[in-house]
């Protein structure tokens, strides 16, 4: 907003213009000033948030099937059964995911455009890596064809579709920042022993190294997108209520190979 002072006539004319232009500027500097504040607040906000989530989720126990596979007893059904579950996720996730950068990809801030294209593009890539663990398992194409999914197991593809219809970018980057981290840590495990027991090379075991770590830049693009979102107001009780969620259904995917498949 320009203000001019030229064209008022006489002194008190341009007194009240004067005054009215310093109170102009007070407001501006009222309203700038809070807000470059703010956004470093919610900076560390988001960051303090991210913490508390991560000792809170990055600690449970291992899954069962972890632990029977690091012992070399996990029937070989059930493997097969992990990584078709895994085919069935990944092409739901691909679409969860196109779908949020179709929501969110014309945001302001390059963050949260980046963020969504990174994990779209990485479904993606993980499509065209899990076919050699499949073949490495000796998953046959009928046995995809036949494959009866485990309720259990698309409990969280289910949920992440939810997600992506219907959370905020804040939202969905906090559940898949902490989601990654506990799923890349069993998906490390799983990795090692089916290298150590049943010899599968690294070019056969790619889809599960890939979440072995976050990928560089990744965590501070999420916490970026997270302070973006509380600066919006979108409240810390709803953010830790879908990283809480995501969790649930996470152990829910692990624990659902605890039952007995009809394969066995």
């Amino acid at each position: 907003m320009l203000i001019s002072c030229t064209s008022g006539v006489g002194i008190v004319a341009n007194t009240h213009c004067l005054r009215f232009a310093l109170v102009g500027l007070v407001v501006l500097l009222a309203i700038t000033q809070p807000a470059t504040a703010d956004i470093a607040t919610n900076q560390q906000d988001a960051k303090a948030l991210v913490e508390r989530l991560e000792k809170l989720y990055l600690k449970g126990p291992t899954p069962v099937f972890v632990l029977q596979l690091e012992k070399n007893t996990l029937p070989d059904a059930k493997l097969q059964a992990f990584a078709m579950e895994q085919r069935l996720i990944n092409l739901s996730d691909l679409r969860s995911n196109a779908l949020s950068l179709h929501r969110f990809g014309g945001r302001p801030g390059h963050n949260t455009r980046a963020f969504f294209t990174r994990i779209t593009t990485a479904e993606i890539q993980a499509n065209t890596q899990l076919p050699n663990l499949i073949q490495a398992l000796g998953i046959s194409p009928e046995q995809i064809a036949q494959y009866q999914p485990l309720a259990g197991a698309q409990a969280y593809p289910a949920y992440t579709t939810w997600l992506a219809n219907y959370a905020e970018p804040a939202e969905i980057a906090a559940a898949l920042l902490i989601n990654f981290q506990s799923f890349g840590k069993n998906a490390a495990r799983v990795a090692a022993a089916l290298k150590q027991h049943k010899r599968l090379n690294n070019e056969q075991l790619r889809f599960l190294m890939t979440f072995s770590q976050l990928p560089e830049g990744f965590r501070e693009q999420a916490i970026e997108i997270i302070a973006r979102g509380l600066a919006s107001g979108v409240r810390e009780n709803d953010i830790a209520i879908r990283v809480r969620l995501i969790q649930s259904y996470e152990r829910e995917f692990w624990r659902a190979f605890e039952v007995k498949l009809n394969a066995n």
